[in-house]
């Protein structure tokens, strides 16, 4: 391993350690996971009857939590970018550019999966899973937290202030959560909806976990779900690279 391979550890670290250093921000997004799964989750499901619709939206509360999470990271990028001017100093750090990029994408990835693992032990619990179903639930976390940094990254390398930036993660968030069967199936959606729902990741995160909770493991739908997250995290890291060149 050469010198520069050895520093993309120390990058991640040193985003672990901002993450860490701001507890504050990490209670806040258990809280909002909290009120999203508890107050948002029992209210509908009040509403809802036929069937336990508040274990079918429970999934979607930590999924919203890692959109959350995966925007804070782009956030931290944009900010270093455009507000700070701190990117010229990264840069000129001992690693190359494209490792640099790389490493940043694996540490919002890693700080995604962190600040949703309460939430995901909450799921587990609520749908009774098994330690092996529980790693699975990770795994779904892990990979969809690929696709959401992917798509934060490019929101953050293209957005040159911070109303720009704040109007596309909403639109982004908007489109992951209403354009999937995060609230509804996808049987009771209109069907442009519903062509749009195929194509997002978080139709097929929630779905997954979903069949978590039957005990099975959907492994076309997980697969699916890693194919499009690569592709968003490979746009995500060209888009990152590129910016650093501009």
């Amino acid at each position: 391993m050469d010198g520069s391979s050895r520093k993309i550890p120390i990058v991640v670290q040193r985003d672990l350690q901002l993450l860490f250093s701001d507890r504050l921000l990490l209670v806040i997004m258990f809280v909002n996971f909290t009120i999203d799964l508890g107050i948002s989750g029992l209210s509908l499901a009040a509403m809802i009857r036929g069937f336990n619709y508040f274990l079918y939206i429970a999934p979607g509360a930590n999924l919203v939590t890692a959109t959350v999470a995966a925007f804070q990271s782009g956030r931290d990028i944009w900010r270093e970018r455009v507000l700070t001017d701190l990117e010229p100093y990264l840069l000129a750090l001992p690693v190359s550019r494209p490792r640099f990029a790389l490493s940043r994408l694996l540490s919002g990835m890693v700080r995604v999966t962190i600040v949703t693992m309460p939430g995901t032990v909450v799921i587990a619990e609520l749908y009774g899973l098994s330690f092996p179903l529980f790693l699975v639930s990770v795994l779904i976390m892990w990979i969809y937290s690929a696709a959401v940094i992917g798509i934060s990254d490019i929101t953050a390398t293209l957005s040159n202030s911070l109303e720009v930036f704040t109007t596309a993660r909403s639109t982004v968030n908007v489109y992951l959560s209403f354009f999937s069967t995060q609230f509804y199936p996808a049987s009771l959606l209109p069907p442009p909806v519903r062509i749009l729902s195929a194509a997002n990741p978080m139709t097929w995160a929630v779905e997954s976990f979903r069949a978590l909770g039957t005990g099975v493991v959907d492994l076309p739908v997980i697969a699916s779900l890693a194919a499009l997250s690569a592709v968003l995290l490979t746009a995500g890291y060209a888009f990152y690279v590129r910016s650093m060149i501009e």
